[in-house]
């Protein structure tokens, strides 16, 4: 709690936050036709394919320290008016995934469940389940006005994650992954080991693994990030070949850690989401993650400030973050690299249009 505080009082006594810089070019283009991806802000995005759907961790709530802008809060409650209000619509969605599982990634997830993605089947680290445990019981969570998540809706990701010999300094032996299929095959996805980039100083919150919980957390420090999870999204043809790959990487990392495994199936990465937030924390991000994969498309997400802002208003880059470094970075990257990809940084609920095949 000490430590959380002295980085709490670093940002509030900083009020520092980079404004948006005529060099950041953030775009809003909204109703395109499909195929595209929507970003919903913070980490979360949305696509749809052949009728059904795959969404991952969306975050509207935004909680901050009083209701003060920019300042981090402690306690967090899902804003559910909120969610309500900005949620797009998500009946079709069958795959929920969520790479880790600290507040701004799961928070909002089980009233998104309940309301606006009853098809969905959640896939996250054992530290997620564990954590989506608490709202598990029906009659707990109707006399707290809480939504219920079916438990066999949540499942465990751990044993198809393709495991990174080396990750963190793991001393494990690498284990190839394993797709999960959405209900009518139209989508498959696999996880892979990564890691959590630091928030301040080197210092991480709740970084570790949350026990089965029976109530719903009420601070940060309850949100546990637990196993963080990369992953890799196929988007199937008629013949379950994947027509569209994406690699989504659900927090910067140091290299091996969230680097896609190579598959012999003769299919290149077309779209690469990459987070921001905490980029400069981490080694050799983005440069070993964007000369694996050679993408058409690279898509910069969990960018903007969420500490008490309105999703729906405009956004201005997080905290002590240097977002505009971080274009200008994938930028020379690509360019030294003789990559041929679009860069596009979305405000959120902006669609972007998928690359021709």
């Amino acid at each position: 709690m000490k430590r959380f505080a002295a980085v709490l009082i670093v940002q509030l006594l900083t009020g520092a936050y980079s404004s948006v810089s005529l060099a950041l070019n953030i775009e809003k283009v909204e109703s395109l036709p499909e195929p595209k991806i929507q970003y919903l802000g913070v980490g979360g995005w949305l696509l749809h394919w052949q009728g059904e759907g795959v969404l991952i961790s969306p975050s509207f709530s935004n909680p901050s320290l009083m209701g003060i802008k920019m300042a981090p809060p402690v306690r967090v409650k899902a804003n559910k008016t909120r969610i309500d209000r900005v949620m797009p619509e998500a009946n079709d969605v069958t795959m929920l995934l969520v790479g880790h599982g600290h507040y701004d990634h799961l928070l909002d997830v089980p009233w998104v469940m309940a309301k606006q993605a009853p098809n969905a089947t959640l896939y996250g680290s054992t530290t997620v389940k564990n954590i989506l445990h608490a709202f598990s019981a029906p009659q707990k969570m109707a006399a707290e006005g809480e939504p219920w998540v079916d438990s066999h809706r949540v499942v465990d990701a751990t044993p198809f994650m393709e495991r990174v010999s080396g990750c963190e300094n793991m001393q494990m032996s690498a284990r190839a992954g394993t797709w999960i299929y959405s209900k009518e095959a139209h989508l498959r996805a696999m996880p892979i080991q990564s890691m959590h980039a630091s928030h301040i100083l080197g210092y991480t919150v709740a970084h570790s693994e949350s026990p089965v919980l029976n109530d719903i957390p009420t601070t940060v420090f309850g949100w546990k990030q637990g196993q963080s999870m990369a992953w890799l999204i196929d988007l199937l043809d008629e013949r379950k070949q994947p027509t569209y790959r994406i690699h989504f990487q659900d927090s910067p990392s140091t290299p091996p850690c969230g680097l896609p495994p190579v598959l012999n199936d003769g299919k290149s990465i077309d779209v690469e989401i990459l987070g921001v937030a905490g980029w400069e924390n981490v080694d050799n991000y983005p440069e070993q993650i964007l000369k694996s994969t050679k993408p058409k498309l690279v898509l910069l997400g969990h960018w903007e400030n969420f500490f008490g802002n309105d999703p729906k208003q405009p956004p201005v880059p997080m905290p002590l973050q240097n977002v505009e470094g971080m274009v200008r970075t994938v930028e020379q990257i690509l360019s030294t690299n003789n990559i041929p990809a679009t860069v596009r940084m979305p405000a959120p609920f902006g669609d972007v249009p998928l690359p021709m095949n």
